[in-house]
C-alpha cells in the first residue's frame, strides 16, 4: 500500500506537468486539441520502480534542462522557468523512487512512508507533511495536495 500511494503522488505530479505543458502550448500556439496515450506495461513493481527511477534521471539530467536552454534561446523565459522547476522535481521524484528501491532491495519489503502531498503549482511530491512553501516554485504550503 505505501509503494502504491507513492505511485499515486507522482501520477497526480504528472497530471500537474501534462497541465502546465498544455498551457504554455497554448499560450504560444492558441487552442488545440491534444490526443495522446501513453503505453502502460503491467510488470512487476519492481522492474516499474526501476523504469520509474531511469526515466525521472533522464528527464531531470538531459531532457529537460535541454528543453529549458532551447526556450531560453527563443526567448520564452517562462516556458525556460518551467523547464528547469520540472527538471527540479524530477530529481527528487527519482531520489524518492530510489530510497523505496533501496529499502526494497536491502531489506525487504515495503519501506513505512508518511502522507505524500504535491505542489499543484509544480507537480512537487513530497514524503511527510507539505513544506511551509515549495522549495522548487516557491508556491505557499496551501498549494499542497494531499494524495491518498
Amino acid at each position: 500500500p505505501n509503494v502504491a500511494r507513492m505511485l499515486r503522488a507522482l501520477a497526480f505530479a504528472e497530471r500537474v506537468h501534462a497541465s502546465c505543458h498544455y498551457r504554455q502550448a497554448r499560450e504560444l500556439l492558441g487552442e488545440y486539441c491534444v490526443s495522446f496515450t501513453a503505453p502502460f506495461i503491467y510488470n512487476r513493481t519492481m522492474d516499474n520502480l526501476v523504469k520509474a527511477y531511469e526515466a525521472g534521471r533522464e528527464e531531470s539530467d538531459e531532457l529537460y534542462p535541454a528543453f529549458a536552454s532551447v526556450a531560453e534561446a527563443q526567448g520564452e523565459m517562462h516556458a525556460a522557468r518551467n523547464f528547469r522547476w520540472m527538471a527540479r522535481v524530477e530529481k527528487a521524484h527519482s531520489d524518492l523512487v530510489k530510497k523505496v528501491l533501496g529499502h526494497i532491495e536491502h531489506a525487504g519489503g515495503e519501506p513505512e512512508m508518511g502522507d505524500f502531498y504535491v505542489c499543484d503549482v509544480c507537480g512537487l511530491a513530497v514524503e511527510g507533511g507539505p513544506p511551509d512553501g515549495c522549495p522548487v516554485c516557491r508556491a505557499k504550503r496551501s498549494r499542497f495536495k494531499r494524495v491518498e
